[in-house]
């Protein structure tokens, strides 16, 4: 089952008493949600009481309700942080929503589509188009920190900003801003293979203290680069299609898109292990020591599938929560407490973000 936070259903007598309840119940929602970042004081509600962390048990609990397509999550100890794109409407917003389920806000508008997103202490980072967007959490007026940045996947370390263009453009290119003032530098760039087919290029990129990593979904390889300009060596060749990426102290995984494996190698290179197989197409992935999580297909056409916690040195998959066939899960997070993901409905554009206790 799936816990939601549900609006009271009002039932009329008469279409007099309808109209009048309609009026008066006009603030309920199904996710009950924070002020926006611009309402005013007069219409402000009740203090809501400060955010708290993960709230939520072992079922599935829906933090928000949203639509349009979701690219990436960012978190905080008490907020997610997403942007979404909706397509049918050719706008985009960065949105948070708290993780004690008590509702989401909209940050900004935006009238480019929003992808990569990451936070520290004080800031959201976003990309917008080509440019990379800076702007306080609590929300307020929102400024470009890099006029072209064309990062479609991004990561972060306490001062800079790392971006891989994903799907746009006709270069694989790594590219670093500084947090403060915006500053770019250029690590790697070449001209991508002559294909359409999706995914290509460099599709992902995380990041540690030693070193940069990106899927080369193009090149079937996985990359390891210094932390400055300099040739990068192959860790993990002849892997058909490297998608999604994520790393623990020792080790990096990462989801072959068509394919369907999830698959680990050693961060100083080495032979590829297979970890699982019969993960959906694109299969997003969330790592840290404790597993990594992803979403498995159904065994057939319209069965369901399962979001899954998948041991870190191998072993029987853990089922988290099941998702329907006509569902996708657009991106997963994480932290110490819990599960985060976004399902969207096929066709409808319309998605939830839930947690559940991991």
């Amino acid at each position: 089952m799936r816990t939601l936070i549900l609006g009271r259903r009002t039932i009329a007598i008469t279409v007099t008493l309808a109209l009048a309840l309609s009026a008066c119940d006009k603030s309920k929602t199904e996710v009950t949600a924070e002020p926006t970042a611009t309402a005013s004081a007069s219409a402000a509600p009740a203090p809501e009481p400060p955010p708290g962390g993960c709230l939520a048990g072992s079922e599935p609990t829906a933090l928000d309700k949203t639509s349009g397509y979701v690219y990436d999550l960012a978190a905080d100890a008490t907020h997610l942080y997403y942007g979404r794109w909706q397509v049918f409407g050719g706008r985009g917003d960065l949105r948070r929503a708290r993780k004690d389920g008590k509702g989401g806000m909209n940050l900004a508008s935006l009238s480019l589509e929003p992808r990569g997103v990451v936070v520290d202490d004080a800031s959201v980072y976003f990309t917008s188009g080509i440019r990379l967007m800076k702007m306080p959490k609590a929300g307020g007026e929102s400024k470009t920190l890099v006029e072209t940045f064309s990062s479609l996947s991004v990561t972060a370390t306490d001062k800079y900003i790392y971006g891989v263009p994903s799907d746009y453009g006709p270069y694989d290119r790594l590219i670093r801003a500084d947090k403060g003032s915006g500053m770019t530098y250029e690590l790697d760039v070449s001209e991508r293979p002559d294909t359409e087919e999706q995914p290509r290029g460099f599709s992902a990129v995380v990041t540690d203290a030693e070193a940069i990593y990106v899927t080369d979904s193009s090149g079937n390889r996985v990359l390891r680069f210094g932390l400055e300009r300099a040739k990068p060596k192959v860790i993990a060749p002849r892997q058909e299609r490297p998608f999604a990426l994520g790393i623990d102290d020792a080790n990096i995984y990462f989801s072959l898109a068509l394919k369907g494996d999830l698959m680990k190698v050693k961060k100083s290179g080495g032979t590829a292990t297979k970890l699982a197989a019969g993960l959906v197409k694109n299969a997003r992935i969330a790592v840290d020591q404790k597993g990594v999580f992803a979403t498995l297909a159904g065994k057939g056409k319209d069965a369901p599938g399962s979001l899954v916690k998948i041991p870190n040195d191998g072993g029987a998959a853990v089922p988290m929560a099941s998702v329907p066939s006509d569902h996708f899960v657009e991106v997963i997070g994480l932290d110490d407490k819990c599960l985060y993901w976004v399902e969207r409905v096929a066709g409808s554009g319309d998605a939830v973000l839930y947690a559940r206790a991991r």
